[in-house]
């Protein structure tokens, strides 16, 4: 009787690691597909920079409103290393030629404002070039 009984815990041990195993995949597989479709495009460079546009996450809200997702990466400008990567989900208003960044590398930004690119070549081109089809 006591072989019995160890022999249903190990099965039950068994398959309780298959099922933790099988629920951590599960849930590292949203990060991966999130990842894979992106559609990184270079919208602009400066020597202290490079702004990226997915162009696959441009959604329109309303008119003349839209929510996208960009990449900076800025760049020493005496290496021409990357030194730094972020990722942005901006707000533009397409009719003032305003934006807003909403997150910052996953973090939320609840205290955003709207803001005017006051001449920064790689916010101009950005909400011109997301703005175009709008």
């Amino acid at each position: 009787m006591l072989k019995i009984n160890q022999k249903i815990k190990n099965k039950f041990e068994f398959l309780l690691n298959i099922l933790v195993f099988i629920l951590v995949i599960l849930f590292n597989r949203t990060n991966i597909i999130y990842a894979a479709n992106t559609n990184w495009v270079e919208v602009s460079r400066t020597p202290a920079g490079v702004q990226y546009l997915d162009r696959d996450s441009i959604d329109i809200e309303e008119k003349g409103l839209i929510e996208l997702t960009t990449k900076y990466i800025k760049i020493d400008s005496s290496t021409s290393k990357e030194i730094e990567e972020n990722i942005y989900i901006m707000k533009i208003n397409c009719m003032t030629n305003k934006f807003k960044d909403i997150s910052v590398n996953g973090k939320k930004n609840l205290s955003a404002k709207w803001e005017d690119p006051n001449g920064d070549k790689l916010l101009d081109d950005v909400i011109s070039d997301s703005c175009e089809n709008v």
